[in-house]
């Protein structure tokens, strides 16, 4: 695209005249001015023939929906400026990003070539067993001539292969149906059907047209991300689904339907389409279409994590468990317990582990990093560094920290002021405490989040502005939503502002 603009915007040319080279560039129309195309047939007259030029001007329309073709096709700005007449003028990449505009533009005006093909069926006389050969002679060249032209240096066939397929195809051309034929040689080879193969960026880019889904000018940005959050690799060509990928398409597609089908992003960019025509009222749409995403995000917001694994270990169970000896999932250590899909705590991993943890810590397999990769427990230890958990003083007390500080990154702390002895605070103790805030449900009232917070002085719940403590003789694990909700009528409710921020640490020791 940097080339792009640079012929785009012009150049300095041997003459001394500034020029564009090419016309507009961020377009997908395959539409040419009827001027242009008049230009360009008549200087294939000129240089390769009348015979090769279109009776009418060929013309070509975008099959795919939301096509932009306010803009004509990328097109020379001057058909007759030849790609030699650059030399020396362009760097090298520029010059051949040029001579590809130039090459398509010359050849989609010219008329088709003419392809002459004969094929051939060698048998038994019962017909028991036919092997068919077909050979192809170009008639006439059409506009490939644009390609075997001098302009572009990119003879696509070599004269010795030229030949060769010439002396083929007269040979075949040369028997007559009936002539007996006798074997020379036989050589057995097998060949299985395939899957269809993977997407490359090519084929996701031209899929993703096909669906509507996207401009020109996000594709780029769509792949990039893909690859920057490890959703996919690319091995060659050929993009390869991570399974960080495989669960973030999973999870959206399940708890978000709506948003993640084909036709969405195709319906809303027909919407805005309508809005920017004055056919459709803008906050009209808006408001629908965000009263509808909320509920969604609404409803995932409730959804507890082991939720999640349960509905990925259902969508992944071939995957998953495929691998396991005998294909039991009953603990081989333990013997009690079931293997299930586990996310990591730390959320650096993914894993099939034992369900009586803690009691059983057995790992039968961790996916990280290469999908198909096999990393045994203490592998994990070397390879899959959870953070550190710190235990730092502030201005207002001692309190754990998960993970080191980071610009532009806040990591999740919880106060310890509750506990008197802080050189005792181990790091299970920390751990625990770590987990919260943890939102119990939504209010029967206002649908409103009914959340269990760790405060200065002990457990507290609170809905939206109101705060209620938990007794001390109540486990901050037995507490329900149903159980939050009569503390909530208690008479030591307290109504509060707006939270503060976190404070500001000094120093930090790190917790064994």
């Amino acid at each position: 695209m940097k080339l792009a603009q640079t012929l785009y915007e012009g150049i300095q040319l041997s003459d001394g005249k500034a020029a564009g080279l090419i016309t507009y560039i961020r377009t997908d129309g395959l539409h040419i001015s009827d001027e242009a195309t008049k230009d360009i047939q008549s200087y294939i007259r000129e240089r390769y023939g009348q015979n090769f030029a279109s009776n009418k001007a060929c013309k070509y329309f975008k099959k795919v929906k939301n096509a932009q073709e306010a803009h004509e096709a990328i097109r020379p700005t001057d058909v007759r400026r030849l790609p030699s007449k650059l030399v020396g003028v362009l760097d090298d990449d520029a010059l051949k990003l040029y001579k590809l505009i130039w090459s398509r533009t010359m050849a989609c005006q010219i008329k088709p070539a003419t392809i002459e093909q004969i094929q051939v069926d060698i048998g038994k006389p019962d017909q028991s067993i036919i092997f068919r050969f077909t050979s192809s002679k170009v008639q006439f060249p059409g506009y490939q001539a644009v390609y075997e032209d001098v302009e572009t240096n990119s003879m696509r066939d070599n004269e010795s292969g030229k030949d060769d397929r010439s002396e083929i195809f007269e040979a075949l051309r040369n028997l007559t149906a009936g002539d007996p034929m006798y074997l020379g040689k036989v050589k057995l080879d097998q060949h299985q059907t395939q899957p269809p193969p993977r997407y490359s960026e090519g084929s996701l880019v031209k899929n993703l047209e096909e669906l509507g889904i996207g401009r020109p000018s996000t594709y780029a940005t769509t792949i990039k991300v893909l690859k920057d959050r490890n959703y996919v690799t690319a091995k060659g060509r050929t993009l390869y689904p991570e399974f960080r990928g495989r669960m973030v398409s999973a999870f959206l597609s399940h708890y978000f339907t709506e948003v993640t089908d084909y036709s969405f992003t195709a319906d809303m960019e027909t919407e805005l389409d309508n809005v920017s025509a004055g056919m459709t009222e803008w906050k009209g749409l808006l408001r629908d279409y965000w009263s509808r995403f909320r509920k969604y995000c609404e409803h995932t917001g409730n959804v507890h994590i082991h939720q999640v694994e349960k509905m990925l270990e259902k969508t992944f169970g071939d995957f998953l468990f495929a691998s396991l000896p005998d294909e039991s999932r009953t603990c081989p250590r333990c013997l009690q317990g079931t293997l299930i899909f586990k996310v990591s705590r730390f959320g650096a991993g993914y894993f099939i582990g034992c369900d009586q943890h803690p009691k059983c810590k057995y790992i039968a397999k961790t996916l990280y990093g290469e999908e198909e990769e096999d990393i045994t427990s203490e592998d994990t230890k070397r390879n899959v560094e959870p953070p550190k958990v710190l235990l730092k003083n502030g201005p207002y007390g001692y309190y754990g920290q998960l993970g080191e500080d980071k610009k532009g990154y806040v990591p999740k702390r919880a106060m310890l002021s509750q506990v008197k002895d802080v050189s005792s605070v181990t790091l299970e103790d920390a751990l625990e405490l770590l987990r919260y805030p943890v939102t119990l449900g939504n209010h029967p009232d206002d649908g409103q989040p009914v959340v269990l917070k760790l405060a200065k002085f002990g457990f507290t719940i609170r809905h939206r502005r109101t705060i209620a403590p938990v007794p001390k003789n109540l486990k901050p694990g037995d507490i329900t939503l149903e159980k939050a909700l009569k503390l909530l009528l208690s008479k030591d409710v307290r109504r509060c502002g707006r939270p503060k921020r976190q404070p500001q640490v000094e120093e930090a020791v790190e917790a064994t």
